[in-house]
């Protein structure tokens, strides 16, 4: 029975087997570079979505030539939606927060502005009756 290896090491060894670069296996399969980089290092969370993971994976397999056992193996080891989710989970809620902290920070300041400026134009009109 053959080790499973790390699907991003698999497609990566085939890549540098056949001596191709990414560049070369973008312009082979349409997928920009940066995206290969992600599926060779296995993280899917750089991808645009979750619904590209499996496609763009089988897209570079197919491309590279690879069997169609080797194929099967892809789809049993490619993350489920809910591990890609648990892997984007912590970034997303971290950036929520931020957006969240920028949001009030600005209604505050807002608030502050339009509090400041009306209490200038009180004192304004109070001094000129």
């Amino acid at each position: 029975m053959r080790k499973m290896m790390g699907l991003g090491t698999l497609l990566e060894k085939a890549r540098l087997k056949q001596g191709l670069t990414i560049e070369e296996m973008s312009e082979r399969t349409k997928i920009r570079p940066q995206f290969l980089q992600a599926i060779e290092g296995e993280n899917y969370d750089l991808l645009p979505g979750e619904a590209y993971v499996k496609p763009f994976i089988r897209t570079y397999a197919k491309a590279l030539g690879l069997e169609d056992d080797i194929l099967g193996d892809i789809e049993h080891q490619t993350p489920t939606s809910e591990e890609i989710l648990m892997e984007m989970g912590i970034r997303e809620r971290r950036e929520r927060v931020r957006k969240a902290r920028r949001r009030r920070f600005v209604f505050r300041l807002a608030l502050a502005v339009v509090v400041l400026v009306g209490s200038l134009y009180l004192v304004y009109r109070l001094m000129n009756v």
